[in-house]
This record gives structure tokens, C-alpha cells and sequence, in this order.
């Protein structure tokens, strides 16, 4: 998080520099004099262009709901996207003779444990998600239960209990779902960064509206173009603090694993030795003895020798 908060802030120099050279060189050439006090004005502007990227930044991030995700959903114009693709691994159909195979999904395509395809039309599909839910899809027939094809010719299959999610008889085993919200959101951003422009040009560099509106979109059309790198390093950072702390599973194990000789060769030369033996040969090496009173002269915990 640390990473983006620095990029923020080397954004928001870059548009303050940008804003004050630019406004001074162009207001100097169509105007009779740039504006004054360009010190705070240019600075103001940035800081409000940078506040409302960090919101979409904020946004996209939070956007991000697990370490699989491809992309936040609120991106620039060009690369918005409002439908959600969701494919099932496990689907349990009910064939022509009304039989229920279980088939699974294997790179594209969804095969049984003999190993045939998807049948072509079935009766009914029970697709079971992640979580071990299921979902029944059935086609609409008319009075007679013949199935009905859509205008395209495509035979769907409609979730019960929720018809806006179905299955494609070409595309079984995946829904796409599309979000009107995430349409409405992804346009207010996009569009607001416009209006953003254009009122730091005109209020606060005090440029012509005339010149702000036509300044303003050729920076927001920039903007859209350069936004996606802020964005894909915020949903980076995402990904990685939504990814299972590694080092701390290794750091368990370590300390509750058991070694073995093979990884800790030391761990083979050890043995049991009694507390005799032992004192002996410490003795004998100018060592000295454990201040630990052993009680009876039993087996102790597997200790080195000193010198064998």
C-alpha cells in the first residue's frame, strides 16, 4: 500500500509542474499576461486531479475480491468491461433417456470418468460451484415440451428461482452476468475525470472555458491512456495482500517439524547416553556438567558427545 501512496504522490508533483509550465507558456502566448499566483493555483489543481485518481484507485482496488481475479471492474474507457463470466468445474446432467451423468471440466471441454463429451441438449444441467452448491439450469419448453429456441437460434438454460443467470447450449458449464452498476460507476468515473479537468483548467488556472473545455479533453484522453499502469499496481497490491502469508506457514513448520538426519546430518550422531557416560567424557574434555539434578540415572534427552 506504501508503493501506491508514493506513486500518488510523485502523480501529483508531475501534474503541479506540468500545470504551472504549461499554463504560464500557453496563457503567455494567447493571453496578454498568464494568471498570477501560479505558486498555489498550479499545486491546487494537481492535488485535486490526484484526489479524484486516488478515489478511482481506491475503487478498482477494493474491486479486486480474490488473488484469481484478472482485472478491477472500473477501468478506463477503452478497457471497461461490465460482464462477469462464471464457470462451474463439476456439472450433473439429465440425458434424453433421463439419466444423470456427472461430468468434469478438464481445460475447455467437460468430460465423464469414461471419458465422453457433453452430450448435446440435455434435459437438465445441476452445475455445482466452488462452495459445493448447486445450481439447477432447464431449458424453456412449449405446452407439448418441445424445447424453445431463442430468436438466435440458441437453446438457453435458465438458473430456477433466477432466469437473469443462464447457460448458452454452446457455452454449458458457464454464465455470463452482466452488472448495470458497474457500468453506471465505470461511466461516472470516467466522465468525472473530465469534468475534473476542466474545472482546475477553468477556476482555478482561470484559462477561457472556451480553451478549458478543449484543454481538458485532450489531457483526459492522456489520462485514460496512462491511468491502466496506476491501476494495474493497485490491483497487484491487491492480489498479494489477499495471497495466504507464505513465510509465516514456513516459519510454523520449521518450528514444529521434526528433523530428519537426511536434512540435519547432526541430528544422526546423537543418541542416548547415561548421565554417567556422559559427565565422564564432558569431564575429560574440560567441560563442565549441567547445573540439573536428573534424579535417577535414566536415559537422557539425546545429547552430543563431546569428542565421539
Amino acid at each position: 500500500m506504501f508503493s501506491l501512496v508514493l506513486i500518488l504522490l510523485v502523480v501529483f508533483a508531475v501534474l503541479s509542474l506540468l500545470l504551472a509550465a504549461w499554463t504560464l507558456f500557453f496563457q503567455g502566448y494567447i493571453y496578454s499576461e498568464p494568471v498570477e499566483a501560479i505558486y498555489w493555483r498550479a499545486p491546487a489543481a494537481g492535488a485535486a486531479l490526484t484526489l479524484f485518481l486516488a478515489f478511482w484507485t481506491v475503487l478498482d482496488y477494493r474491486s479486486i475480491e480474490k488473488p484469481t481475479d484478472e482485472e478491477g471492474r472500473y477501468r478506463p474507457l477503452h478497457e471497461l468491461s461490465v460482464r462477469e463470466t462464471e464457470i462451474y468445474d463439476k456439472l450433473t446432467i439429465l440425458t434424453q433417456d433421463r439419466k444423470k451423468v456427472s461430468f468434469t471440466r478438464q481445460g475447455r471441454q467437460y468430460v465423464s470418468k469414461g471419458g465422453r463429451p457433453l452430450p448435446e441438449r440435455p434435459l437438465e444441467i445441476i452445475a455445482t460451484d466452488k462452495a459445493g452448491q448447486e445450481h439447477i439450469f432447464k431449458p424453456k419448453t412449449d405446452e407439448k415440451g418441445h424445447f424453445k429456441v431463442e430468436d438466435n437460434g440458441r437453446l438457453r438454460y435458465y438458473e430456477e428461482g433466477n432466469p437473469k443467470r443462464y447457460m448458452d447450449e454452446d457455452y454449458l458449464g458457464q454464465i455470463t452476468i452482466y452488472h448495470f452498476g458497474w457500468l453506471v460507476t465505470g461511466l461516472m468515473l470516467n466522465f468525472g475525470l473530465l469534468v475534473v479537468w476542466f474545472l482546475c483548467l477553468w477556476l482555478l488556472l482561470h484559462f477561457q472555458w472556451a480553451h478549458a473545455l478543449g484543454l481538458a479533453f485532450v489531457a483526459w484522453l492522456i489520462s485514460l491512456f496512462m491511468l491502466p499502469m496506476l491501476l494495474t499496481q493497485a490491483e497487484k497490491t491487491r492480489k498479494e495482500n489477499l495471497s495466504p502469508p507464505q513465510t509465516a506457514a514456513k516459519i510454523k513448520g520449521w518450528n514444529t517439524a521434526r528433523p530428519s538426519p537426511a536434512v540435519c546430518p547432526a541430528v544422526a550422531v546423537l543418541r542416548p547416553v547415561r548421565y554417567a557416560e556422559y559427565t565422564a567424557r564432558s569431564r575429560r574434555a574440560g567441560g563442565v556438567n549441567p547445573p540439573v539434578d536428573l534424579g535417577e540415572r535414566g536415559v537422557n534427552p539425546p545429547v552430543a558427545l563431546p569428542g565421539g
